[in-house]
């Protein structure tokens, strides 16, 4: 796992849009539809973001992200 306070690799802008709405709850389906892009694309973004953060779901995605402040 990355340090408390650093990722090894920084995120896209499009990746810290879909962490904001994974944090906030919403579904892949949801965040396909409230940033106009494929169910496919949205997938691929989580599991990005998984990897660069260091977690293994969605739960600890959004409290790591919270530690890390990255939902600004």
């Amino acid at each position: 796992m990355p340090p408390r306070d650093e990722l090894m690799e920084p995120l896209s802008a499009r990746e810290l849009d879909v962490l904001r709405l994974v944090s906030a709850g919403l579904s892949n389906d949801e965040i396909a539809r409230e940033l106009y892009i494929g169910l496919g694309t949205t997938k691929w973004h989580v599991h990005n973001l998984l990897e660069k953060v260091g977690v293994r779901d969605r739960l600890n995605l959004a409290r790591r992200a919270r530690e890390l402040d990255l939902l600004r």
